[in-house]
C-alpha cells in the first residue's frame, strides 16, 4: 500500500527519505524558521496504521519523548497525525547506530556507554521503562553524542495509569531480554533496561553475544578484568532481585571501574581482528562527512577491506559499506558486484539492497544459487521489489515447492507469497520447534491482511503449542 506523506508536520518541511523499517519510513525535515537545525520524521506506514494498537504503540513513543528530557534522549518535537497517517517529528541523528563501534576498544566503548545510563534513569524516574534496548536503539547525534531511540514498545505508567501492552504479548528483542521479559511484560521494572546494557557490554567487550555463549566474560575472553566481569555478570543476573538495581548505580559502577587502576592499561586497544585505523575513528556518519564524494571514493575502502582482510575485518567493512551507501550509488554497485570475489558478494548484495532500484535485479537474481550471497540476493531483491510496490518482479524466483528453502522464507514473506503461507498451513505438523518459531518470526513481515489471515489459520494449532509458539503467534 503506497503511503501518500503530507508536505509539512508540525510546521516543518518534509523533504528526501531516509530510510526505512517494518513499520515505519523516516524523511529529512526543515524548520522553515531555524534552517540549520536537523530534523527527521517518521511516518507510520499504511499497512501499520490499519492496525490501531499499531498506531496507539507508535504515537505513545511521540508523547513519552515529547514528556522526557535529558541530553541522551532524542528530542521529540511534535506528533500526531497528518490526516490518517500517525507522524513524529524529532531530532535528526545522523551518525548511525552503536553497532558501528563492534570491535573498538572496550575502554573507549563503556565512556560512550555510561551518559546512557543517565538518559534511562530520567526515563525510568518518570515511570517509562524502554524494554527493547539494544545497539540499533543507541545513535550518536552530528556531534558523537549516543542517545536512546525508539520507545515504541515501553512501559509508560502514564496520566490514567494505564499499561497498554497485553499480558501475554511479548516484548523486545531476542539476545537483549532480560528472563522476566519472557513472562508478562507488563510486570518488568527498569532492571529490564539494566539487563538490556549489561548484554550489550558484554557483546562489545568480549566479541560475542551473552545470549550465544552464558558463560562470564573471561572464558570467552582470556584476561578480562575480573571486577568489570563481576559488574557486567551482575547486570545479566537472572534473577531481577540480585541484579545492580537501577541506572543510577550501574552507571556508578562503569564510571568508577574507568577510574580505578585495573581498567588502566587494558580496554584501550581493540578487540582481536580489528586493526586500531578501523576501529578508533569517529562514529559520526561518513554519509555525512563525505556527502560530496563521488562513489568510488566513498566505498572503495570498503570493498577493499571486504576483498583483503580477515574475518573481523570483513565483518566491519560490510557494515560500513551498509551505512556509506547513498542514492545514486547503485551503477557504482552493479559494477562491483560483477567482479566481486566469493567473500565479496554478500555485502555488496545487501548495499544494493538498500539504495537499488528495479534495474539491480537481474544481477540480483542470478546469485540466488549462489551459497556465497544468495541469502543476502534474496533479501536485496525483495526489499527492492517491495519499495517498488512490485512483488511480481521476484516472487516467481523466489518460490519454491511447498515451504521451500528457509533462507528464502523471510523475503518470501515480504512479498506477501500465499503459496508461502498456504504451504505454512499445510505442512505445520511437520516442522519442528525451532522451525516454526522460525516462521512465525518471517510471518512477521507479512501484509496486515494476509498476516491476520495466517494467525486465524493456525489458532488450533499455535494455542496447543503453547511457549514461545504460542507468543510469537499472538503476535501477529
Amino acid at each position: 500500500m503506497r503511503l501518500l506523506l503530507p508536505r509539512m508536520v508540525g510546521g516543518a518541511k518534509v523533504l528526501e527519505r531516509l530510510g526505512e523499517g517494518g513499520m515505519a519510513v523516516v524523511h529529512r525535515a526543515e524548520d522553515p524558521f531555524h534552517p540549520g537545525r536537523q530534523l527527521a520524521v517518521k511516518f507510520l506506514k499504511a499497512e501499520a496504521s490499519a492496525d490501531s494498537e499499531l498506531a496507539v504503540r507508535f504515537l505513545r513513543e511521540g508523547e513519552v519523548l515529547k514528556r522526557l528530557h535529558h541530553p541522551n534522549l532524542v528530542e521529540v518535537l511534535d506528533f500526531g497525525r497528518a490526516g490518517s497517517t500517525p507522524y513524529i517529528l524529532m531530532e535528526l541523528l545522523p551518525g548511525g547506530d552503536v553497532k558501528g563501534c563492534f570491535g573498538e576498544a572496550p575502554a573507549r566503548f563503556l565512556r560512550r556507554l555510561v551518559p546512557v545510563t543517565g538518559a534511562l534513569q530520567t526515563a525510568h524516574d518518570a515511570g517509562v521503562i524502554h524494554r527493547d534496548l539494544k545497539p540499533s536503539n543507541l545513535l550518536f547525534d552530528a556531534a558523537g553524542n549516543l542517545k536512546v531511540t525508539d520507545f515504541g514498545v515501553c512501559l509508560w505508567e502514564g496520566g490514567e495509569g494505564t499499561r497498554v501492552t497485553r499480558s501475554q504479548m511479548v516484548v523486545g528483542t531476542l539476545g537483549y531480554m532480560a528472563p522476566e521479559q519472557h513472562g508478562d511484560p507488563r510486570s518488568v521494572d527498569g532492571r529490564c533496561d539494566v539487563y538490556a546494557l549489561g548484554a550489550i557490554l558484554f557483546e562489545f567487550t568480549t566479541g560475542r553475544p551473552y545470549s550465544q555463549v552464558q558463560l562470564p566474560p573471561a572464558v570467552v575472553r582470556p584476561h578480562f578484568p575480573p571486577r568489570l566481569a563481576r559488574i557486567i555478570m551482575q547486570s545479566l543476573a537472572a534473577d531481577p532481585a540480585k541484579r545492580i538495581p537501577s541506572m543510577d548505580a550501574l552507571g556508578a559502577e562503569w564510571a568508577d571501574w574507568l577510574e580505578s587502576a585495573e581498567a588502566a592499561g587494558w580496554g584501550e586497544q581493540p578487540l582481536p581482528g580489528f586493526a586500531v585505523q578501523d576501529r578508533e575513528q569517529e562514529t559520526v556518519s561518513r554519509l555525512k562527512r563525505h556527502k560530496d564524494e563521488e562513489p568510488e571514493d566513498r566505498l572503495t575502502p570498503y570493498l577493499e577491506g571486504l576483498r583483503t582482510g580477515g574475518v573481523g575485518t570483513k565483518r566491519t567493512a560490510a557494515e560500513g559499506l551498509q551505512k556509506a551507501v547513498q542514492p545514486g550509488d547503485e551503477a557504482f554497485l552493479l559494477s562491483a558486484l560483477g567482479q566481486a570475489s566469493d567473500g565479496m558478494r554478500f555485502a555488496v548484495c545487501a548495499a544494493l539492497g538498500a539504495v537499488g532500484s528495479p534495474a539491480s535485479l537481474p544481477a540480483l537474481l542470478d546469485l540466488l544459487e549462489d551459497p556465497y550471497a544468495q541469502r543476502e540476493s534474496a533479501e536485496a531483491a525483495s526489499l527492492i521489489a517491495s519499495r517498488a510496490g512490485a512483488p511480481s518482479l521476484v516472487l516467481p524466483a523466489l518460490q519454491e515447492p511447498g515451504l521451500g528453502s528457509t533462507w528464502r522464507w523471510l523475503p518470501r514473506a515480504r512479498l506477501g507469497d500465499e503459496t508461502w503461507t498456504a504451504a505454512l498451513v499445510r505442512d505445520w505438523t511437520l516442522l519442528s520447534a525451532p522451525l516454526r518459531i522460525q516462521a512465525l518470526g518471517a510471518a512477521e513481515l507479512l501484509p496486515a491482511p494476509q498476516r491476520g489471515t495466517l494467525k486465524d489459520r493456525l489458532r488450533p494449532v499455535a494455542e496447543r503449542a503453547g511457549g514461545q509458539v504460542q507468543k510469537l503467534w499472538e503476535a501477529l
